[in-house]
């Protein structure tokens, strides 16, 4: 059987009928408040959702444009013309979409597309674009892109400019690309004619590599240069 309610029990109103009453209190003596208040919290709402769908639409959108270069080159290769629609496509991505990951990716491909053209101070200007759009990068690009400055320098015979770019390379996350990070700068001292410093670069790259022709090129540039 149920345990009885005492005569106190009874007599004591239920807590929550009394805190619900004390809401409707409340309310009732402070409607314009709550109001105000209901109407803040309405419109918060409908500017989150508005800007998560519109932010949502923007991504999704840059990111079928950057599918629509990476599809051209997949059917018909690295060709010019492929070139030519792809840097419209990037320049577009950049113009309409600059705060995207895709925009962002735009700049990086721009210079990939006018360094095998040979348009190198073209080339410079968008690894530097992606390069200054890119905070802390685990993925390695950043590493990729001022790797691609240097050998943007490099190809232009600017050495000294192309081992500033060499070094600030190794300052980002560069797993897997060890020896090729102390390759370029190697090479870049032994442009310069500074054999020591390409010596000293030289023996670190070769403590990093393992590929076999590598490891034979290098021990051929310590050496000549020992």
């Amino acid at each position: 059987m149920s345990a009885k309610l005492s005569k106190k029990e009874l007599k004591s109103p239920d807590a929550f009928q009394s805190t619900f009453e004390r809401v409707g209190d409340y309310v009732s003596d402070n409607k314009t408040r709550v109001m105000v208040v209901a109407a803040a919290l309405v419109c918060a709402v409908v500017v989150a959702l508005g800007i998560y769908f519109y932010w949502s639409h923007y991504t999704n959108s840059a990111l079928k444009l950057y599918a629509k270069a990476q599809s051209n080159i997949l059917k018909s290769g690295d060709t010019p013309q492929t070139a030519t629609e792809n840097i419209k496509i990037f320049n577009e991505l950049i113009e309409k979409y600059p705060y995207s990951w895709s925009g962002r990716m735009a700049y990086y491909h721009l210079g990939n597309i006018y360094y095998s053209t040979g348009e190198l101070d073209k080339a410079i200007k968008s690894y530097s674009k992606f390069a200054g759009k890119t905070g802390s990068d685990k993925t390695g690009l950043k590493f990729l892109a001022l790797t691609s400055l240097g050998y943007a320098y490099e190809a232009k015979k600017d050495f000294k400019e192309a081992l500033k770019y060499f070094n600030q390379a190794q300052t980002a996350v560069h797993t897997g690309f060890e020896s090729l990070g102390l390759r370029n700068i190697a090479r870049s001292y032994e442009e310069l004619n500074n054999k020591e410093k390409a010596l000293e670069y030289y023996k670190k790259a070769l403590e990093k590599t393992t590929e076999p022709s590598a490891t034979l090129l290098i021990k051929r540039k310590i050496s000549a240069l020992s």
